[in-house]
């Protein structure tokens, strides 16, 4: 790829990004270590001892990888913690270096840290969502494969680098395929950066689009995506129309005033370079791939059950496909201080959402570490909680976690044994009162003590799981 002084001097401010965004995932590693997922996935990878790849999204062995080689070699528990909250960022910081240093695809870089700032708040605090992976991986399969190409590699070496190095990409979430294909056809229309001769532009195509409809029918066929899936395939396209006044739909124009203001601002900005380049093709393109990318979200999600963290994650793509007309048609023809400042402004803005939206999870962290300190008073180490809990449950913004967060932050606290409590609905109460004192209700599961690691976890066996009331308890 050609270089750009704009773009690159811009490009230069996102490993600066990457820094702040990885000093923060020290700084609240509690925050985001002990929110639902990651607790679980870092649970069963130190307890089981191998990695715990969900639906098939293999990129996120990346950073699987530091809870299951510190387990290995006994990292004190917070350093693993931290490690593990760390990883995330590292992981992307390596890939912006890549980006920058190695392959010199400034604009990727630069997509990338719009990418990982735009939609982002809430979900910062939610590092397990494999899709941020998966979209590190294919910055890296368009910057390796564009780069190997200029070098003029035989087919026989290529093409299995292209197949490879996609299918990591998109099989680790499904959510990938849209800006892979959208970015895929972007630079294709454009020319400006495209590397291929016709003949193997068909072929990349064809080998892309098989990748993408290989993940959607393995999709169809796993528990979890399958049946976001199925809400899709089942919508009835007259009923388009109506997802213009879906809870999502209006959920989404109402944060692109309040906090997704800047993302709109770019994508109108991007859009009025497509028109003033008179690059009316690209134009049509980016419109209408958003548009049908923003109303495939709303019929997945039409209500407002899957929280801010979860639905900013499902809007992350957009980022992608709405701000590569900005980066390739507005901020090359800035000059390098004006392209410099402008992101320097945009990752400012965008950090301070992110601090601001750690408020709820270190409160969460406060409920949960009140609760034990009452479980101490009462000397009690196992406890079921009856569910609902009102105003506790919306403070907490989801509980399934709670048996684990809950050993984790008695860990950290240093009590041995670490104390643990469950939220249960009462109709599945009965389901566990023959819980022997030496079983664990985890998530989603029952886990004996033997079958846990000794060296991190010790679980009481004196005495089983007592059920109590959240108000009995912190009276």
């Amino acid at each position: 790829m050609r270089e750009n002084n704009p773009l690159k001097a811009a490009a230069l401010v996102i490993p600066v990004l990457l820094f702040f965004l990885l000093a923060g995932a020290v700084i609240y590693y509690k925050q985001r270590m002990l929110f639902i997922d990651a607790p679980h996935v870092f649970f069963r990878i130190v307890n089981d001892g191998h990695l715990h790849i969900e639906e098939n999204r293999i990129g996120s062995f990346i950073t699987q990888m530091v809870p299951l080689l510190g387990s290995k070699l006994h990292l004190p528990f917070r350093l693993l913690l931290v490690l593990y909250s760390a990883s995330f960022y590292l992981f992307y910081l390596m890939v912006v270096l890549l980006l920058v240093f190695i392959y010199r695809n400034y604009g990727l870089a630069i997509l990338f840290g719009l990418y990982l700032t735009l939609f982002v708040s809430d979900t910062y605090y939610w590092p397990n969502n494999e899709v941020h992976q998966g979209i590190a991986w294919l910055m890296l399969a368009f910057a390796i494969n564009f780069f190997t190409a200029s070098k003029n590699r035989p087919l026989i070496f290529t093409v299995p680098l292209f197949a490879a190095s996609f299918y990591l990409a998109i099989w680790t979430h499904p959510l990938v395929m849209a800006a892979a294909v959208y970015l895929w056809f972007f630079y294709w229309i454009d020319k400006t950066y495209w590397p291929y001769t016709r003949v193997v532009s068909f072929v990349y195509t064809g080998i892309l689009l098989v990748l993408a409809w290989l993940k959607y029918y393995q999709g169809t066929h796993s528990g979890y995506d399958s049946s976001k899936i199925e809400v899709v395939t089942h919508f009835h396209p007259a009923k388009i129309s109506a997802v213009f006044t879906s809870p999502q739909f209006h959920f989404f124009i109402k944060n692109c005033i309040s906090d997704y203001w800047l993302f709109v601002l770019l994508f109108i900005a991007g859009l009025i370079g497509l028109i003033k380049e008179k690059k009316y093709l690209l134009l049509l393109w980016t419109i209408a791939f958003a548009t049908a990318y923003l109303l495939l979200v709303c019929i997945t999600f039409w209500g407002l059950d899957s929280g801010r963290f979860y639905i900013e994650s499902e809007y992350t793509p957009l980022s992608i496909i709405c701000c590569a007309p900005l980066v390739y048609y507005v901020l090359p023809k800035l000059n390098k201080k004006t392209a410099v400042i402008a992101v320097i402004l945009i990752c400012c803005i965008r950090l301070g959402y992110i601090y601001h939206a750690s408020i709820p999870f270190t409160n969460r962290v406060t409920i949960l570490d009140n609760m034990l300190n009452k479980m101490k008073e009462k000397n009690l180490a196992k406890l079921i909680i009856p569910e609902p809990v009102p105003g506790l449950d919306s403070a907490l913004v989801m509980n399934w976690g709670a048996p684990v967060e809950s050993i984790f932050l008695s860990k950290l606290k240093g009590d041995v044994p670490q104390r643990t409590f469950i939220f249960l609905s009462s109709e599945t109460l009965h389901t566990v009162a023959n819980v022997g004192k030496d079983t664990l209700l985890a998530c989603w599961e029952r886990r004996t003590v033997k079958n846990t690691n000794t060296y991190y976890f010790r679980v009481d066996t004196a005495s089983g799981y007592q059920v109590m009331s959240y108000s009995s308890l912190i009276e």
